[in-house]
């Protein structure tokens, strides 16, 4: 590595080899991107039980998220929903997105967990981590009281998910799970980048969604510092299992974010509105869009390199 900013930045380049070029990567100092996303946690941080108006009327005919996000929008299913079917499959997508949330943050919090134990206990780059724990616990309880509020219950992984969750966290790959944050961190934040700023939908999920938003933006930040930490030492070979593995785990997440109860509660046969959603050309291009930003963030650091593209490619998360 050599130095390439003025000393008081605390930069360095590093080169990736891929197979279509090397990358460069800029590397900034791991205290001083943890100085700056603690200073803006002092600054922007929200507690949502009082920020949040949980009491906040809620109209039957008011959607939960825009609908161009419902999974079945434009298929000949939704055609065939009513007004008040289409807000309520809306609402269970909603709380099966958030149930998913919860539980992909319990893993991150163990995940961070296990990253700050490994580091200098007085650091700031642990004092982060801890602080972006606490951001997440918060966030986990936020979902819960949302769906709760929506008057359903949380949905669990399926024993696949569940099993493979428990898998994870008996290991330690900072590599994968970095990475792996940054799958899911992404793709909900695109989500509810849609969703806060519209007046449309219904006033106390626009509430979580912000909240959401703003403090999920440094996670997403810390997440991509030290992915590209990681990836500057990891070998070619390294860095490429590490990214086909994901890109599967990545397959397998989108297919399910939305649980069979959802489908059944309007009416519909889970298993066929499961293959109508696989087949939507507009749910293709809505998960591809979701996912943009991480899988060109991807692109830059080698992540995209050898089989993970082309399973992205085939899961129709990149086009």
């Amino acid at each position: 590595m050599s130095t390439a900013t003025p000393e008081r930045l605390h930069r360095e380049t590093a080169v990736v080899r891929c197979l279509d070029g090397d990358h460069t990567l800029v590397l900034t100092d791991r205290e001083t991107v943890a100085e700056r996303l603690l200073r803006t946690s002092r600054k922007h941080s929200f507690d949502p039980d009082t920020d949040v108006d949980w009491a906040a009327p809620q109209d039957p005919d008011v959607f939960y998220l825009p609908p161009v996000l419902a999974s079945l929008y434009e298929t000949p299913l939704w055609e065939g929903l009513t007004h008040r079917q289409r807000v309520e499959l809306t609402r269970r997508e909603l709380c099966s997105i958030a149930s998913f949330g919860i539980w992909s943050e319990m893993l991150l919090m163990q995940a961070l967990v296990q990253h700050a134990y490994r580091q200098r206990f007085d650091s700031g780059h642990v004092a982060y981590a801890l602080t972006e724990i606490a951001d997440e616990c918060r966030h986990s309880v936020m979902f819960g009281r949302m769906v709760r509020t929506c008057g359903l219950r949380t949905t669990r992984p399926n024993a696949l998910q569940y099993g493979l969750g428990k898998f994870a966290n008996t290991v330690y790959d900072p590599l994968v799970k970095f990475a792996g944050t940054l799958v899911v961190e992404e793709f909900t934040d695109s989500f509810q980048r849609l969703t806060f700023p519209d007046e449309s939908l219904q006033p106390m999920v626009r509430q979580v969604t912000r909240i959401h938003v703003i403090e999920e933006a440094r996670h997403i930040k810390y997440a991509r510092e030290e992915l590209k930490r990681l990836v500057a030492t990891a070998s070619a070979p390294r860095r490429r299992f590490a990214a086909a593995g994901l890109a599967h785990a990545t397959k397998l997440m989108a297919s399910q974010v939305v649980h069979p109860s959802a489908y059944a509660a309007v009416g519909l046969d889970p298993r066929v509105a499961r293959r109508a959603a696989a087949a939507s050309p507009h749910r293709r291009a809505t998960m591809a869009w979701a996912f943009r930003k991480c899988t060109a963030f991807f692109e830059e650091v080698g992540f995209l390199d050898g089989r993970a593209r082309g399973i992205w490619v085939n899961a129709g998360l990149l086009e």
